[in-house]
C-alpha cells in the first residue's frame, strides 16, 4: 500500500512539474503568423532592377519612400545604398499591436546601383524565446510595391 501511494505521489510530482514547465512557454510556441517561414539567417534576398532612366538618387528616394510609407526607419545610408526598419508588432494583425510577432524590411542597392535587394526578417514567439525568421506575404508587397516604383523586371 505504501509502495503504491509513494509511485502515485511521484507520479503526480512528475505530472506537476511538466505542466510548471510547459505552461511558461506556451506563449513562445504558439501557432506561428501567416506568411512566417523560420530561418536561421533571417531569409534570403529578392532582386528587382532599376529602370535605366532612374538615376541613383531618384530610385534610392522612390524606394525609400515606398519603405518609409508603411515602416519607421532605424538606419539610412545613402553613399552605402542601405536601409533598415525598425520592428513592427502589427504587419500580421492589420494594424493591431501582438507582442509575439515582429517584422521588418531591409533594402540595400548593388554596387553599380542598377538593382535593390529587398528581405524581409520576422521573428515570433516574444520576449526571452523569439524564433527567427522572415514572412514571405510581407517580401511578395514590399517588392511589388518597390517595383511599381523603380522597375518592372526582377530576377
Amino acid at each position: 500500500m505504501k509502495k503504491a501511494l509513494k509511485t502515485t505521489l511521484s507520479w503526480t510530482l512528475k505530472l506537476f512539474m511538466a505542466v510548471l514547465f510547459v505552461l511558461p512557454l506556451q506563449g513562445c510556441f504558439s501557432s506561428k503568423p501567416s506568411g512566417f517561414v523560420q530561418a536561421t539567417d533571417g531569409g534570403t534576398w529578392s532582386s528587382i532592377y532599376v529602370r535605366e532612366d532612374l538615376s541613383y538618387d531618384r530610385a534610392f528616394g522612390e524606394v525609400l519612400d515606398v519603405v518609409a510609407s508603411r515602416f519607421e526607419m532605424d538606419m539610412i545610408n545613402k553613399d552605402g545604398g542601405y536601409g533598415r526598419t525598425n520592428w513592427i508588432y502589427t504587419w500580421n494583425k492589420k494594424g493591431k499591436h501582438d507582442d509575439k510577432y515582429r517584422t521588418r524590411v531591409i533594402f540595400k542597392f548593388s554596387a553599380d546601383k542598377t538593382k535593390v535587394n529587398i528581405k524581409t526578417e520576422a521573428e515570433y514567439g516574444g520576449d526571452g524565446c523569439w524564433i527567427k525568421g522572415f514572412d514571405t506575404r510581407l517580401l511578395s508587397t514590399m517588392k511589388q510595391d518597390i517595383m511599381g516604383a523603380v522597375s518592372r523586371t526582377t530576377i
